[in-house]
């Protein structure tokens, strides 16, 4: 990039004076505009989105007779069909630990405990969406065999594949069992990916 300059002496200060060319104005205007579309791409492609999911599946447990009783919980594990907003219909998998441990009354003779897990959801196009979630589990009504569940909390999108390679967003969640091995779940907030 070429310039003029022209210096001046005037009491004793000297004072640079810089000419722009024409042909240096428009490769300034250029390069900022180059930078407000960059800018502009950068942003399009981290913007918020309103991100829904719902799914049903079955419920296994993953952990031993007694699980109840012990600092490490229970774990489950539920498995089923979901289909979610930007990616269609397709499998998720999911594990969550419930810390019976630190159990509380649920005010109807059950108890309800802090849990926490992690899952994926499947986009009909094999790309995934990789979510942490945490939260409370109730039993409905009074403790006992095939009790249902409740589940009351918030997700986190931790990662994906594919498109949603980087994705991040978080809202809530709630979901249960029927205490007979069916389990679903709904999810309601954001996706940046």
């Amino acid at each position: 990039m070429s310039k003029q300059v022209r210096y001046s002496y005037r009491k004793g200060v000297i004072k640079q004076k810089i000419y722009l060319t024409k042909r240096n104005l428009l490769s300034a205007a250029a390069a900022v505009g180059l930078l407000a579309s960059m800018g502009s791409a950068l942003a399009a492609s981290s913007n918020s989105l309103p991100f829904s999911s719902s799914g049903s599946g079955t419920e296994t447990s993953l952990s031993a007779l007694g699980c109840q009783f012990t600092v490490a919980g229970c774990t489950v594990e539920s498995n089923g069909t979901a289909t979610s907003s930007h990616m269609g219909t397709g499998p998720y998998q999911s594990t969550l630990t419930v810390n019976w441990a630190d159990a509380y009354s649920n005010g109807d003779g059950g108890f309800c405990a802090p849990a926490s897990g992690s899952g994926s959801i499947t986009a009909a196009n094999g790309n995934t969406v990789e979510l942490s979630s945490s939260g409370t589990v109730c039993e409905v009504g009074a403790t006992g065999s095939n009790v249902p569940h409740t589940f009351s909390g918030t997700y986190t999108i931790t990662n994906g594949t594919g498109r949603f390679s980087g994705a991040s967003g978080s809202g809530t969640e709630t979901g249960g069992d029927n205490g007979y091995g069916s389990s679903n779940y709904t999810l309601s907030g954001t996706i940046i990916y």
